[in-house]
């Protein structure tokens, strides 16, 4: 339900559909926050998908933490439906969730009590830098 209120607030109309094109958003935030910044990410990415814009969510430096089984799963921020929830409609959405290939398994890469280190997400895949400026062209960014 909080999904659908994010998703259909009404946008701004500042630009012509057609102006529109690619937009990416950026999480480079990890876990320090609890979530919060993530929350917002994935929110902003679920709403750009509802104004039916392409969109990717690019994991980059400590945001890379998100692309680990089990790391959304940990977080509901008040006011916002879990974290995991937002990242499963970004998906179905068709949005797509890319994670820097620099910092795969290198970055703020989350490990277990046990010192076990978690399995990608099934659906983030590893992309480099190029692909997320590359999306960008003639597009848009936003940054948490």
């Amino acid at each position: 339900m909080q999904t659908a209120t994010i998703a259909t607030s009404s946008p701004l109309r500042t630009h012509p559909q057609s102006e529109r094109g690619n937009y990416a958003v950026i999480l480079a935030s990890g876990a320090e926050d609890g979530g919060k910044r993530a929350t917002l990410a994935l929110s902003a990415a679920c709403t750009a998908q509802a104004m039916d814009l392409t969109t990717i969510l690019f994991l980059v430096g400590d945001g890379v933490h998100w692309g680990y089984e089990g790391r959304a799963e940990e977080v509901h921020a008040p006011g916002f439906p879990p974290l995991a929830d937002l990242m499963e409609t970004f998906i179905e959405c068709g949005g797509q969730v890319f994670l820097c290939s620099a910092c795969d398994a290198l970055c703020a890469l989350p490990t277990y009590a046990d010192g076990a280190t978690p399995r990608r997400r099934r659906d983030v895949r590893p992309q480099g830098l190029a692909a997320v400026l590359a999306h960008t062209v003639g597009g848009g960014a936003l940054t948490f």
